[in-house]
């Protein structure tokens, strides 16, 4: 039974990563501008942020949060914002053409892999996905596992999640090896795009919010 759901763990970690959401875009593109290993570590920090919210779901610490109006309102706030701040950021890279490489190798790998951590962490979408697909593809059995059964779920959900992502990376550095800067701009500038629109898709609370207080 445990092989099972392990196995299905593995799944839906290929599941979260395979979606074609803000994380797997940037992967793409870090891939793309930067090379195979930026966007490894990109995709390693969202994987590691995929595993911790399967881990709350099975403790049932996410179907506490999602119901706590405020931590939602929060949630989407502070995801809204720094997927806005990727965006302008991507844009004006792509816009002044700089010297992408340089900037990334000062930051480091830590930095990458914090930052994709945060934006997984932050993005409310993540922990809907992760309280309804698990509760559709699990048994009700695994919501009672043991502790340490639960944390060899939660890292298989991760690796599933690293698997996609590294295939993605992998590739997208293929691809940008054979790409003109020009062309990088353009990755860059799409997907900065992107995130602004589904930035402000999160903050469309806080928008409708200030309509009406400056309406009154």
């Amino acid at each position: 039974m445990e092989f099972t759901i392990f196995l299905r763990c593995f799944l839906i970690g290929v599941l979260a990563s395979a979606s074609l959401g803000p994380i797997f875009i940037l992967t793409f593109n870090r891939g793309a501008v930067y090379g195979f290993w930026y966007g490894f570590a990109t995709g390693l920090g969202a994987c590691i942020a995929d595993g911790f919210y399967f881990l709350l779901g099975l403790m049932g610490v996410l179907a506490i949060l999602k119901e706590n109006i405020n931590f939602m309102f929060l949630l989407d706030t502070l995801g809204g914002f720094l997927l806005i701040y990727l965006g302008i950021y991507s844009l004006r890279k792509a816009l002044k053409n700089e010297n992408h490489i340089s900037y990334e190798q000062k930051l480091g790998a830590w930095i990458t892999i914090i930052k994709s951590f945060l934006l997984t962490a932050l993005n409310p979408m993540a922990l809907f996905f992760f309280m309804l697909i698990s509760a559709q593809i699990l048994p009700k059995s695994a919501f009672s596992l043991p502790l340490n059964q639960i944390f060899i779920a939660s890292a298989l959900v991760s690796l599933g999640s690293l698997t996609v992502l590294t295939t993605v990376s992998f590739f997208a550095s293929l691809i940008g090896g054979s790409l003109s800067k020009r062309k990088l701009s353009i990755i860059s500038f799409i997907s900065g795009l992107i995130f602004i629109c589904v930035g402000l898709y999160l903050l469309d609370h806080l928008i409708v919010n200030l309509i009406k207080i400056y309406a009154c």
